[in-house]
């Protein structure tokens, strides 16, 4: 039996057209693998924690590293952790920019830095570095707002480094 007869307009017993049914079963194709590729995204974390999303920047002088995540949602708590280097057993003092402070609000912070201060370039934390001058601060932050956000951590005197981050509806 031929398939070509079955691909012919045809008015008995139901009135079709064949050419734009293959239109619309070529986009639902089309909609298919766009589904599939955004449910790999999705699960790869370009909407949230993932692969796609998690990132570590490190400071030129390599004092400074800053692990977070690149995708938040608004309304939605996302971790950093900030290692830092300074004079071994002495404080320094870490910078983190108004810029992330108005993308999102500090929800913990662990350990407490020794002293903190806002300022107009931001938030500054003192925090105490270990017999090799070494620090590590977590953080988890509430996104607010929506958009990108450029940000910048640094330490007093020393490295910093440049952030940027999404955030969804």
């Amino acid at each position: 039996m031929s398939h070509g007869h079955e691909m012919r307009d045809r008015q008995y017993p139901v009135e079709e057209d064949i050419g734009l049914q293959r239109r619309i079963w070529r986009f639902e194709r089309v909609g298919w693998y766009a589904l599939i590729a955004i449910v790999a995204l999705t699960l790869c974390g370009l909407f949230s924690h993932g692969w796609l999303s998690t990132v570590s920047v490190t400071s030129q002088r390599q004092d400074l590293v800053v692990e977070y995540e690149r995708f938040h949602r608004s309304g939605g708590v996302n971790s950093m952790v900030i290692h830092s280097r300074g004079a071994p057993g002495m404080p320094h003092v870490l910078v983190i920019s108004s810029a992330m402070l108005e993308g999102f609000s500090v929800d913990s912070m662990q350990p407490q830095p020794i002293a903190s201060a806002g300022t107009r370039q931001g938030l500054r934390l003192t925090l105490m570095g270990d017999a090799q001058g070494e620090s590590a601060l977590y953080l988890a932050w509430r996104s607010e707002g929506l958009g990108l956000v450029n940000s910048q951590i640094g330490i007093e005197g020393g490295g910093s480094v440049s952030l940027t981050q999404f955030i969804y509806p």
